[in-house]
């Protein structure tokens, strides 16, 4: 009885040491997965089915999103309306849904896919377009449709044909300057790709800007963001090489590396500051070969991607970090202040954290503890002129004068190397006391090159105990005498 129980318990420890695969949950009409607490819509398992509504919760677990393709290719359903409370719809959910002429979203919706309503009734209904034509009596741009009038000045384009599910943009193609309909909160994943657009001014409602949105438009010089913009998709100005100037307002806006990637503005040298590209104050991305990042002081914003796989050094202004910064928290080091935004973040993301305002002087490499690793790079910047980190010169400045030279190698050469008690190291006079005297003497015997005849006195002067009595001694003394070490 005992041996089966014991052949019970290995298996049990046996199934549990390996993680069961996931899958999908079910509820109504919904196949659904749960990610970080809230509800991902995954399939529509639905049948018969002409009207449905997407729920804001399932088992009272907040419903925060469709997957791509969740209804693509149900030609029954006619209308859908998705309850309030859901942020994103995934690329093709409605696609090739031929009946689909009603389509209700809510006003929490930041993110709309690619294809998302591709084929649907509404998307293939002309009436739902709107394109422009001119009236040249009255000096306007005239919409048919039953659009009205629009102001010249604020629409200036050609060609212009567009498509909105109430407010959200899901498709345009224009060449010249537009001003984005008022009242627009989210322009969908590819809204204006490969279009001719050279300027467009954001609405004020305008919340977010979706993935690859003005991708490969080559010829946009300008974009007038808002001061309400959120979000902006990845990819979002991709391929944009006429787009060189970029203004964005004064606060965190969700977005990543990529946002900007390939702009004017980002292929552009001299924009960049150290390897690490700046907009305004905002850090957008780092040059893959960067061990430590050094952020610049007044940096407020880090975006998502931004930083890689690399450690960073973040100065006390930064308010925001993307919780996606880093794309492996495991192998980066955060360094920056105790009580700085920094160290809450790196708290929170199980980020190993350096405190650069209690460091060790000596530890250079920061492994705890100082030995002749530390030295030799200490001699690689002073001697060979290595330029040193943002650590190497704050534990490496032994003197803190603000450089790395061999007075700092000197320094940590006499912390790794006690030196033994003797006759008063640097009483070279001898008058039982060391002082500018003494400094003066070894001095004069150093630059006339004379030799110490006396033990007595050569014991004394050769501080550094390497038989000779040079300039090293004289500047371990000048050291000594300036309260920087203490001579045995």
């Amino acid at each position: 009885m005992k041996r089966i129980i014991s052949i019970m318990i290995v298996v049990i420890m046996l199934v549990c040491s390996f993680s069961l695969p996931s899958f999908a949950l079910n509820y109504g009409s919904f196949s659904y997965e749960i990610i970080n607490d809230e509800v991902v819509i995954t399939k529509y398992i639905g049948s018969n089915r002409t009207s449905i509504t997407v729920p804001a919760t399932i088992k009272d677990v907040p419903v925060v999103a469709i997957g791509e393709g969740a209804f693509n290719g149900n030609t029954e359903l006619t209308t859908v309306e998705v309850s309030e409370g859901v942020k994103s719809i995934g690329a093709s959910v409605f696609e090739n849904c031929t009946s689909l002429a009603t389509i209700t979203l809510p006003n929490t919706i930041t993110r709309i896919g690619e294809k998302a309503i591709y084929n649907t009734a509404y998307y293939n209904n002309e009436s739902n377009w709107k394109k422009q034509t001119a009236d040249t009596s009255s000096g306007d741009i005239g919409f048919g449709n039953g659009m009205g009038q629009i102001p010249w000045e604020d629409i200036v384009a050609n060609d212009l044909e567009y498509l909105y599910l109430g407010t959200n943009l899901i498709e345009i193609s224009f060449s010249g300057s537009y001003s984005l309909k008022k009242g627009t909160r989210v322009i969908a994943d590819g809204a204006f790709a490969g279009c001719n657009a050279e300027s467009v001014t954001l609405s004020n409602t305008l919340v977010a800007i979706g993935e690859n949105a003005f991708k490969d438009c080559n010829s946009l010089k300008n974009v007038k963001f808002n001061e309400n913009i959120e979000i902006i998709g990845d990819y979002a100005f991709d391929g944009c090489t006429s787009l060189e100037t970029i203004n964005l307002p004064d606060k965190y806006i969700e977005m990543s590396s990529t946002s900007f990637y390939n702009t004017g503005f980002y292929n552009t040298p001299n924009n960049w500051d150290n390897n690490v590209l700046y907009i305004e104050n905002a850090l957008i991305d780092v040059s893959e070969n960067v061990d430590i990042v050094e952020i610049k002081e007044g940096t407020k914003y880090v975006v998502g991607d931004s930083l890689g796989e690399n450690n960073a050094v973040i100065p006390k202004t930064v308010s925001k970090i993307s919780n996606k910064a880093f794309t492996d928290t495991t192998k980066v080091t955060v360094f920056s202040y105790a009580d700085t935004h920094a160290q809450k973040f790196a708290n929170a993301n199980n980020i190993k954290f350096v405190d650069i305002g209690n460091l060790t002087k000596g530890d250079v490499n920061l492994d705890g503890k100082i030995d002749k690793d530390d030295y030799d790079i200490l001699c690689d910047v002073s001697i060979i002129q290595k330029t040193p980190s943002f650590i190497e010169k704050l534990a490496g400045d032994m003197d803190d004068d603000g450089a790395i030279d061999g007075i700092d190698v000197i320094i940590l050469d006499l912390m790794l190397n006690d030196m033994p008690p003797s006759r008063l190291k640097g009483d070279v006079n001898g008058d039982n006391k060391v002082d500018i005297e003494d400094y003066e003497l070894l001095i004069s015997i150093v630059s006339t090159s004379e030799k110490i005849t006396d033990n007595v006195m050569l014991q004394r002067a050769d501080i550094n105990e390497d038989g000779a009595v040079d300039a090293f001694d004289a500047v371990y003394l000048d050291l000594a005498l300036n309260g920087m070490v203490t001579l045995l």
